[in-house]
């Protein structure tokens, strides 16, 4: 913790300013995670006055609370202005205990809130059993449960207590929640642990709220499986992905686990076949209004569509086509998606040679594209569109396109492997 701590006596130097570490960096010190990224409180609400006295950062004042954001000796960091008079004051504004921790530069630790005795414990608790916390924002309590989720701690009887209370009385007001800022807590709570976090939300009866549709599935039966409605299918789903975000490293996440909620929306059977693009419409309404990125929304749709082809045999060509027309990432994490729902449902072994099968394929063609890279020092193709009009004394035109797509087909099934071969099957199309 020595390097933070000359971090605070810096700043505390360069502008006269007192300085704490604070909020998830004073958390994760406590619970020995390394920070990317140190947020700090600084006695000032003129950050611009403080990047002058440091001599680095830049200030972004797009949200309610001005942040200063740069670096310091090798380390990135942000830091905010105190709430309140006090560094009391400006903890007892945040609505976690574990949250409400500061470190001062000698490295003493503020904890008027217990967040150090919670964190041993294992719970998750509002910052002073302060029920007006959630009173002042009711996404608070979809924070509280990402929080639970995510550090496998239980939630301390007396917030769960005050939290149900709420929601009998005042759960219209969740409905008041804009969009996005639903969509923002749902991503972080999604992102560890989907399964536990979707399971605490269904508990606390939550899920109407932001994805009524989900909540709708529960009454819904597969024609094959009687026994377990789609819902729970989906959290069968979810458990899965959730281990496989422990065990592998998974390309692209949040398209991953997203899909896992979504796969199943707007379908009435396990295996999707009544799937349209009335379904695929809203989870890119959901998505957008949650403020994901047109590229996720796409990756997310091409996963729940493409999926299940890979349960039968899918040739080098097929695999070709489609990693030049969506990303090797993305056919990637479909094929992986493919693997958990089997898992999930229970069929693995009866697919698993196909999976396998199916994988080494892929990797041959993705094998091919990196051969490019290599001998091309990171161009993605043997040849530029001007270097093949030069070649075959060409005119600009949508025929250099489709020679180039042909070509890349080409490679990635293996038919071309080298700069000459691109030369001699460009001039044979021509010839």
């Amino acid at each position: 913790m020595s390097n933070y701590l000359d971090i605070l006596q810096k700043i505390e130097e360069n502008t006269g300013m007192r300085a704490w570490i604070v909020g998830d960096t004073a958390r994760m010190i406590e619970m020995g995670i390394q920070p990317d990224v140190i947020t700090l409180a600084i006695d000032s609400q003129d950050m611009y006055q403080v990047a002058r006295s440091l001599g680095t950062g830049t200030v972004d004042a797009r949200g309610p609370y001005p942040a200063l954001r740069g670096e310091i000796l090798g380390e990135k960091f942000r830091a905010f202005g105190l709430r309140g008079e006090t560094i009391e004051d400006d903890l007892a504004c945040r609505d976690i205990s574990i949250e409400a921790i500061a470190i001062r530069s000698d490295g003493g630790v503020v904890d008027p809130f217990g967040g150090r005795f919670d964190i041993r414990n294992r719970v998750i608790r509002l910052t002073g059993d302060n029920v007006d916390l959630i009173d002042a924002d009711p996404l608070r309590i979809l924070r509280m449960l990402r929080f639970s989720a995510e550090f496998e701690m239980d939630i301390f009887w007396k917030s769960e207590s005050d939290v149900r209370k709420f929601l009998e009385v005042q759960a219209d007001r969740m409905n008041n929640i804009p969009a996005e800022r639903w969509g923002r807590e749902i991503l972080k709570g999604l992102h560890r642990r989907p399964f536990r976090f979707i399971e605490l939300c269904d508990d606390y009866d939550l899920i109407p709220y932001f994805l009524p549709e989900l909540n709708e599935l529960k009454s819904v039966y597969d024609e094959s499986y009687k026994a377990k409605n789609l819902y729970d299918h989906i959290l069968g789903v979810l458990e899965v992905i959730e281990h496989r975000l422990d065990t592998s490293k998974i390309m692209h996440s949040d398209a991953f686990v997203l899909a896992g909620l979504l796969c199943m929306l707007g379908t009435r059977t396990l295996d999707g076949r009544d799937r349209t693009k009335i379904a695929d419409h809203l989870v890119n309404e959901y998505l957008t209004r949650w403020n994901v990125p047109s590229e996720t929304i796409d990756e997310v749709i091409a996963i729940i569509n493409g999926y299940r082809k890979f349960y039968k045999p899918v040739d080098e060509e097929y695999f070709c086509k489609d990693v030049l027309e969506y990303s090797a990432d993305a056919v990637e994490i479909a094929l992986e998606f493919a693997l958990c729902v089997a898992k999930a449902e229970g069929f693995m072994e009866e697919v698993r040679e196909i999976l396998e099968n199916n994988r080494w394929n892929l990797d041959q063609v993705l094998r091919r594209f990196e051969n490019v890279r290599l001998q091309t020092e990171g161009a993605t193709r043997y040849m530029t569109g001007r270097e093949v009009m030069t070649l075959l004394h060409m005119k600009p035109g949508r025929r250099i396109g489709e020679l180039l797509e042909g070509l890349d087909m080409a490679v990635g099934t293996g038919k071309v492997s080298s700069r000459a071969m691109a030369e001699d099957w460009l001039r044979a199309q021509v010839g």
